[in-house]
């Protein structure tokens, strides 16, 4: 990858699927769907038009022009502050841009594209095309060669599953007051008076000029009672506290990753000293 002073940075990836999970990540990473432009060829015309109304340049536009047509997908992100961020996340998954192939193939001139006989140079091969005058070439997968003074290594790469966290809502729970009557019976002692009467025969004589009394000549004794009145008085009769809490726990997410494994293929009668770990099922001997 490599930044450019339009703030636009590109990768070319052979592996459809994995210009997918670079794009998500970009967008995991907070670009916007305006800033991430992802061209998959599935036929029809290229996108060179487009390519220039971006800001790239002649070659440029026509390197990832022929890549596109070639099968490749072109995904670009445009931002003025986060090119870094973005070549990181292309590069990850395997991205590749011009000035990148450019260096690969042994050019130093990346303004004036691919040649064949560059090509031939570096011992590569590649396949030629002519795009708008300028000649391009496109790199078969690289042959390098091993050195004595340094041998040859081999990377081999692995995916890795990363789980990104976002805080949404899973419920609400509210509190209310619903009113509901019912019966009570309350146990009041109350006193009332009664009247009663005792009756005692009396053997006792009156004086003679005492007067019978009036007839129809009436005593009244007051009774009372006690009366109950009902009276309601509210009370508190419980308090109920509402909070939240943070409770942690494990959930299990399932997913498919990819790694590369290192196969050995054998010509001829050759043995191989410290080769544990590696596929090596594969030989061939030349009669």
């Amino acid at each position: 990858m490599a930044m450019t002073d339009r703030s636009i940075v590109a990768g070319v990836f052979t592996d459809e699927s994995q210009a997918q999970q670079a794009m998500a990540e970009l967008q995991n990473a907070g670009f916007s769907n305006d800033q991430i432009r992802y061209s998959v060829h599935k036929g029809g015309s290229g996108i060179l038009d487009s390519l220039m109304g971006l800001g790239f340049g002649q070659d440029e536009a026509n390197f990832y022009n022929n890549e596109f047509l070639n099968g490749r997908t072109v995904v670009t992100v445009k931002t003025n502050d986060r090119q870094q961020q973005a070549l990181d996340i292309l590069r990850r998954y395997g991205g590749y841009d011009f000035k990148s192939q450019s260096q690969r193939a042994g050019t130093a001139d990346t303004d004036t594209g691919y040649t064949a006989q560059t090509a031939q140079s570096t011992g590569t091969a590649y396949n030629t095309a002519q795009t708008s005058g300028a000649t391009y070439t496109q790199a078969q997968a690289p042959q390098t060669d091993y050195t004595d003074q340094g041998g040859q290594k081999v990377q081999l790469r692995e995916e890795e599953l990363r789980a990104n966290k976002e805080r949404v809502q899973a419920g609400e729970v509210g509190i209310r007051k619903d009113v509901v009557a019912e019966e009570k019976t309350l146990n009041v002692p109350v006193n009332r008076e009664e009247v009663y009467i005792e009756r005692h025969p009396v053997d006792q004589p009156v004086p003679a000029d005492t007067p019978i009394g009036d007839q129809g000549e009436t005593y009244r004794v007051p009774v009372t009672e006690e009366r109950v009145n009902v009276e309601k008085q509210a009370v508190v009769r419980e308090e109920i506290g509402l909070g939240k809490r943070v409770v942690q726990e494990n959930q299990q997410v399932t997913d498919t990753v990819r790694r590369e494994e290192a196969r050995l293929d054998r010509s001829g009668d050759v043995n191989v000293q410290g080769d544990n770990g590696v596929d090596n099922t594969s030989t061939s001997y030349n009669q």
